[in-house]
């Protein structure tokens, strides 16, 4: 029989047909990925020019032509290349394929006529039956190495786009507001997504026919809806910064609505078209799977690159560590506590509930017309502690990257004899950036550790919950909606009380409550003049997890007002301690927040913003303490800096006035509202406040506006 007939004596073991499949699809894969690479590595630049246009036919016509021969080889290198694998693994690629009997002309006349006519007919009706028999259970019969493999490249297809690649882009590009960097985390989520692909590609691989078609039909689709998502549908996305977001406002909803149809659509057309022909559908899909993630894995490692470039070497990064956090001066005290999202709207809502709730602020005044002077958190806490905003036409990016260098308020604390210790997981310094790696140096917490302590599996879900945040439909992104600090707290491991040196800080104010608590501050003598702390708290910052009582009782467990008491508490303990010690008469300490509770729109502030402002002046000590005043002062973040440097025997003036000095009852106060700009990303507006800051009235535009990236 020829070599197109049914016999399977000439066919070989599976094993090697197998090892050709695998050969081949390697040899593919290689050459699109290379095809790929190559392309993404050839530089461009704008270049602008004139052509005529009959050359350009004559060019048109070339490169076509071009292309075709191009082509030619390629197919005719494909095609001996796998000519080659099936020779060198003796395989013969006719093997089980059906083929018609050769066509013989029959003689009516011959006596063996309506024999051979007879025979010829059978043999069709053969051929028919067993074509028609392949074809409706192929199916069926496809075996379970090959079901594996199908379902194995479709599981990995869904690992790779929607939870390996955009959890490493999403760490890759935001390495400078997260305490750990792409280089430190990018291994977490392969440990943990490729074997679970391998383990639902194995589940998936036992179902049979109809259903394993539908099945990995349904994981293609589901992964192109969000790679479409991610692509084309998710302009206006909030940051992570905090903001309060307003889920049910029209903007969001008819997003959610736009893209919930999108979805129906995409995988809706996808099974449906794929039961026309399932097998042929399959591959073709396969095909589509390795060519999107070719293409994402270039992204992938672009974002690696770049992040690379600015990635300080773990060994030698700097991290925002415990140390000294529990220490004070023996002879002299200046400390900041800054309550995330702590507003003075809050805190009247408390006083309201329990007129008592300020009775431990002894001497302090509270000041309840207060402003602050930027949004959101990693902008407002670099300001507070270099006392620098843009300057007028000045580019945001650029202002960034050289406000701690300009600024000089650390340099004077330090030279005026004060060890410093800040503790913030928003400092915003660049360490690769000479000038803000010897502001770090002058601190007694912001250094190198021994090692990076990384919560493992706490990271992993942090990851996941960026990248799904990313990828999902906008329906589903208010579950997965994220908070940097949130995230920053839960990748770093449980601290180590033997160590504060190499222990990270975290904004977790249950945890240190429970530290002041069972440690105690401890008088140090660290600095030639006194101890300068600078110390970023949670506050009633959603998520809420800290009742009244300043205890963890879970994400979501507790409400706004039940934290801000309990955040406070760390506050009032702390300042307790300072008695016990007799440090507290002289002690000069500030109580505010980075911002008050504020929204990210495209249109100005529609509601005040005012941080928490408390201050208590050094004082002679033995004199009689004093019930906290209140006053309606006009004051600002701006008054903080001079406070801090005269408080400590130097030229306050140099900042500004102290709160202290302020007698103008119409005084401006400045402030930039960061508000939506678009696909130009953010932009500051700034506005003059003059008077009542609750009242929207006082609030004008100055006309300073700064583009920001």
């Amino acid at each position: 029989m020829n070599s197109y007939g049914t016999d399977r004596a000439g066919t070989r073991p599976p094993t090697n047909r197998l090892r050709a499949r695998t050969a081949l699809g390697a040899l593919y894969a290689l050459t699109a990925f290379a095809l790929v690479a190559i392309w993404s590595l050839v530089p461009t630049a704008s270049a602008f020019a004139y052509v005529d246009p009959s050359v350009m036919t004559y060019t048109i016509q070339a490169v076509a032509g071009l292309a075709v021969a191009l082509s030619a080889v390629a197919g005719v290198a494909f095609r001996r290349t796998r000519r080659k694998i099936y020779e060198l693994l003796n395989i013969d690629e006719n093997a089980h394929k059906i083929s018609e009997s050769a066509v013989n002309a029959i003689d009516p006349a011959s006596p063996d006529a309506s024999r051979r006519l007879a025979i010829a007919r059978d043999a069709a009706a053969s051929l028919a039956s067993a074509s028609s028999e392949q074809v409706s259970t192929a199916p069926r019969k496809m075996r379970w190495s090959r079901r594996f493999a199908f379902a194995l490249v479709m599981c990995v297809f869904m690992a790779f786009i929607v939870f390996i690649a955009p959890a490493l882009e999403i760490f890759g590009s935001n390495g400078d507001s997260l305490v750990f960097g792409l280089g430190a985390v990018w291994w977490i989520p392969l440990v943990f997504c490729l074997p679970f692909a391998a383990l639902a590609a194995l589940l998936l691989s036992a179902l049979k026919g109809r259903p394993f078609y539908i099945a990995l039909m349904a994981v293609f689709a589901l992964t192109v809806a969000a790679y479409v998502q991610s692509l084309f549908m998710n302009q206006g996305m909030m940051p992570a910064d905090g903001g309060f977001i307003g889920w049910d406002e029209p903007y969001f909803v008819g997003k959610m609505i736009v893209s919930a149809i999108v979805w129906v659509a995409i995988v809706a057309a996808i099974v449906a078209l794929s039961q026309l022909n399932a097998h042929t559908w399959l591959k073709a899909t396969t095909g589509v799977a390795c060519a999107i993630m070719v293409v994402q894995l270039v992204g992938v490692v672009s974002v690696a690159v770049d992040a690379s470039k600015s990635a300080v070497a773990e060994q030698d990064k700097p991290y925002v560590t415990q140390g000294s956090l529990l220490t004070v001066s023996p002879k002299s005290n200046v400390i900041v506590f800054v309550l995330d999202t702590y507003d003075t709207a809050i805190l009247e809502d408390i006083r309201k509930e329990d007129p008592r709730f300020l009775d431990a602020f002894e001497d302090f005044t509270y000041f309840r017309n207060s402003t602050g002077t930027m949004i959101p958190t990693h902008n407002a806490i670099p300001n507070m502690l270099t006392a620098l905003k843009p300057e007028p036409g000045q580019d945001v990016a650029e202002y960034r990257a050289t406000r701690y260098d300009k600024s000089t308020y650390l340099d004077d604390i330090h030279d005026l004899g004060y060890s410093i210790g800040i503790y913030s997981d928003s400092l915003m310094m660049d360490f690769n950036n000479p000038a803000d790696r010897a502001v770090a140096d002058e601190t007694l917490n912001v250094h190198p550790v021994s090692h990076a302590p990384i919560d493992v599996w706490r990271t992993f879900v942090a990851m996941e919950q960026c990248a799904l945040y990313r990828e999902l439909p906008w329906r589903l992104k208010p579950v997965f909606w994220y908070y940097t600090s949130d995230l920053n707290n839960r990748m770093i491991a449980d601290a180590d009380t033997t160590n504060y040196d190499d222990t990270l800080y975290e904004l977790d104010d249950a945890a240190i409550l429970n530290m002041v608590r069972t440690q105690g501050l401890e008088p140090v003598d660290e600095g030639p003049a006194g101890a300068f702390r600078f110390i970023h708290l949670f506050g009633p910052h959603f998520p809420f997890s800290v009742n009244e009582d300043g205890e963890n009782v879970g994400t979501n467990q507790s409400d706004q007002i039940s934290q801000a008491k309990g955040s406070m508490k760390v506050v009032t303990e702390y300042l307790a301690q300072l008695k016990e010690l007799g440090l507290y008469d002289e002690a000069t300490i500030v109580v505010t927040a980075d911002h008050g509770v504020w929204h990210l729109t495209d249109d100005p502030p529609r509601d005040p913003i005012s941080p928490i402002m408390l201050v208590k002046p050094s004082r002679p000590e033995g004199g009689a303490h004093v019930p906290v005043q209140l006053a309606d002062t006009p004051v600002s973040h701006d008054d903080i800096q001079p406070t801090v440097i005269a408080a400590m025997g130097g030229d306050g003036s140099k900042y500004g006035i102290t709160f202290w000095q302020i007698d103008d009852p119409g005084r401006v106060r400045y402030f930039d509202a960061t508000t939506s700009a678009g696909d130009e990303g953010q932009r500051f507006v700034e506005y003059a406040i003059t008077g009542d800051v609750f009242d929207m009235k006082n609030w004008e535009k100055t006309g300073n506006v700064w583009l920001g990236a």
